[in-house]
């Protein structure tokens, strides 16, 4: 069959259709992307040998601002116009939309062109180019359960693609001696999703402060996000805070490494992280980005939170205080193996399964 993946913008609309695109290509199947102009995706998709086409495309406005619909509107009947062109000329058996407002025209085209649509809402709530498009997709994929689901009677809860090398089991031993790890301390990892996060990075400052003062020797690792790792390095070399038990990266590709031997994780709930922890099933201190859409990130959280494995922590002025406050409070007793067991209380596919429920909708036509 042939498949037009739409998605990008963030990497949490993006990877799960590259996942889903490497699974269709293994077992002969052909797959195009559809991406925003100048994506972020756009290195990935051209190492992969992906074929992709761009479409200017602008996110649906938030406030009244007479310019910016104008705008939308050009850049949509534009982006629609050569949607079309690619669906007459590709004729693909079915295009899928990944959440981002790339899939507006994309979906719609196929609606005119009388090609199935499918689309994967990977948070806790629809974003509105998903709410769209949802009416007129054949079948609605969640990565989680969303209340008042407007497509209840077309939704399937799949979970979220998430990376194959996720299905590998770890080396534990092995991942610790190539992270240069001899002790056998406790490990907490704070990392501020894709893009990494100021905040969380000066939070993680003051916590790394406190372990070294008061020898508590924790193994810290912190994935800064690129355009904060020096800022954030110098800061820790100013003070002589960086040891063994403080491992500092700009980026990790390989992030079931760090899953995997890790006791807690400190993060964004972005759909992509809580898919992970899914199937990794690790205790988390959760911190939901403020400006998303919707507050998605918080009502991902929530739903585990509400699964009693993880804490939600704001991101506010109290951020530093409650970050030590509550990793205190976590890694005492048993509250870590309590939490990893409240991941038994899921019922989501993860993984494989996830793939394969997609995939057999998908093909199935």
């Amino acid at each position: 069959m042939k498949l037009i993946i739409a998605g990008g913008g963030t990497g949490g609309h993006f990877y799960p259709g590259y996942v889903i695109a490497k699974e269709l290509e293994l077992k002969g199947h052909e797959v195009v992307f559809a991406v925003k102009k100048n994506d972020i995706s756009i290195d990935i998709l051209k190492r992969n040998d992906i074929p992709f086409f761009e479409l200017d495309m602008v996110p649906l406005p938030r406030s009244l601002n007479p310019i910016r619909f104008l705008i939308f509107i050009y850049k949509f009947a534009k982006s629609l116009f050569l949607s079309l062109k690619v669906l007459k000329d590709y004729n693909p058996n079915a295009v899928m939309g990944m959440g981002s407002y790339v899939a507006f025209p994309i979906v719609i085209g196929a609606k005119i062109k009388k090609i199935k649509s499918f689309i994967h809402e990977s948070n806790s709530i629809f974003g509105i180019g998903n709410r769209i498009c949802g009416i007129f997709a054949k079948k609605v994929f969640l990565g989680l359960p969303v209340r008042n689901n407007p497509f209840k009677s077309k939704s399937i809860l799949t979970g979220t693609p998430i990376r194959k090398s996720f299905e590998e089991k770890p080396d534990i031993e092995k991942i610790k001696e190539k992270l240069k790890i001899k002790n056998q301390k406790t490990i907490i990892t704070i990392f501020g999703g894709s893009q990494g996060s100021k905040n969380i990075n000066e939070a993680a400052y003051y916590f790394v402060l406190k372990n070294k003062t008061e020898k508590t020797n924790y193994t810290i690792i912190q994935i800064t996000g690129k355009k904060n790792f020096n800022e954030t390095k110098k800061r820790y070399e100013e003070f002589e805070l960086i040891d063994e038990n403080l491992i500092l990266f700009e980026y990790y590709e390989n992030m079931q490494e760090i899953y995997a031997i890790s006791d807690l994780i400190i993060s964004r709930s972005g759909a992509s992280t809580i898919s992970e922890l899914i199937k990794v099933k690790k205790p988390a201190i959760l911190i939901p980005l403020p400006s998303s859409a919707q507050n998605h990130q918080h009502e991902n959280a929530r739903f585990l939170f509400e699964k009693e494995c993880a804490l939600i922590i704001k991101d506010d002025e109290n951020l530093r205080h409650n970050l030590i406050k509550n990793i205190s409070f976590l890694l005492k007793g048993n509250r870590l193996s309590v939490m990893t067991k409240g991941y038994e209380r899921i019922e989501i596919p993860s993984g494989q399964k996830t793939l394969d429920l997609i995939l057999k909708e998908i093909t199935d036509l």
